[in-house]
């Protein structure tokens, strides 16, 4: 059998390309409509980011860590965020039961339906078997790797205590001109959100 060898020959040096140069070339048609406000989750023990089996598990989530898909970056609790809340509501979203939960909930009320039954933690049955569940929701701007991003903070559940006490602060928070003392805008302060771990008897 013969042997043959290849020729080689030259291709030149590699073309340079500078990044910068470039940014946002290809995005320029993507509108606000376009895309989704990243959700900022806290992670906990039944969280599918935690479960190694779930389609949506993230390697290296753990209970109490801050997450959010839209980032894809993982966020110790303890070490936390700062934020900016440009905005607080509480709405009540009308969810089917696990199981048949579709992804989104399936409505949303300004206030408790009449007719809803109180179960606990803030949540209240409907006649048509669904649920609506007391939710906090903060939008607002969070410093990502030093650039500040937007975020939707839901809380709900065991975190009603935690929204309170922040909205407390965006009520309570005092500036002064040479008018005197007033509540500034809620974006005029920045806060740090960190995790702390909770048990039976935390309030």
């Amino acid at each position: 059998m013969e042997s043959q060898v290849a020729k080689k020959t030259n291709a030149g040096a590699l073309a340079t390309i500078n990044l910068r140069e470039h940014a946002g070339k290809g995005s320029e048609e993507i509108k606000n409509d376009d895309v989704s406000t990243p959700i900022l989750k806290i992670l906990h023990q039944l969280s599918p980011e935690c479960n190694e089996r779930d389609a949506k598990h993230v390697e290296g989530a753990k209970p109490g860590m801050i997450y959010a898909s839209g980032f894809g970056k993982l966020i110790d609790g303890e070490e936390g965020l700062q934020v900016v809340i440009a905005h607080s509501q509480t709405r009540y979203p009308e969810w089917q039961e696990r199981g048949d939960s579709a992804s989104a909930p399936v409505g949303t009320h300004l206030d408790i339906p009449a007719d809803a039954t109180e179960e606990k933690n803030g949540r209240y049955r409907l006649p048509n078997g669904n649920y609506v569940e007391k939710t906090a929701y903060f939008y607002a701007l969070a410093l990502v790797d030093g650039e500040p991003k937007p975020a939707v903070i839901p809380m709900r559940s065991s975190n009603l205590s935690p929204a309170r006490e922040l909205n407390n602060l965006i009520k309570n928070l005092r500036f002064t001109d040479d008018q005197g003392p007033f509540n500034p805008a809620s974006y005029s302060a920045v806060y740090k959100l960190n995790t702390v771990g909770k048990t039976a008897s935390s309030k």
